[in-house]
């Protein structure tokens, strides 16, 4: 698990291993999303803008979990960014938020059918190219 600031808020990141999405997000709250990708660096940048975005009132979904599958999948629409980046069983990354994100993300690993797996830093040149598309979303 990492754990970043972005100003007085924490975001907690962990790779998991999920074995079933079935009834995950009834388990799930507010400040928690779980993303089908590849690289942490993606997970945390999508929350910050979507975070970013509420902030501004810039915001394209009605929560800051539908704002991060958006921001991750570089779309607009959420059945298609759930469709591209929502859960699926295997590798996943789940990302939280908050003043207490750490200990928030350790609670809801203890509750959901996952296991924590590690992780590596993906390629510079992966990474930005999955941020531009991230960030592309405030273009739209």
């Amino acid at each position: 698990m990492k754990v970043l600031n972005y100003g007085t808020i924490k975001i907690a990141v962990a790779k998991i291993l999920l074995e079933d999405t079935s009834n995950i997000f009834e388990i799930l709250p507010n400040n928690v999303q779980i993303l089908n990708i590849k690289c942490w660096e993606q997970a945390v940048f999508s929350a910050i803008l979507a975070l970013k975005s509420f902030e501004r009132n810039t915001n394209k979904a009605k929560t800051i979990r539908g704002e991060i599958l958006l921001r991750a999948s570089g779309t607009l629409q959420i059945k298609d960014a759930i469709k591209a980046v929502g859960a699926k069983k295997g590798e996943n990354f789940i990302v939280a938020f908050g003043e207490e994100a750490e200990k928030g993300l350790q609670e809801v690993l203890s509750k959901i059918p996952a296991e924590e797996i590690p992780f590596k830093n993906c390629e510079k040149e992966e990474v930005k190219k999955l941020l531009e598309k991230a960030a592309l979303v405030d273009v739209f």
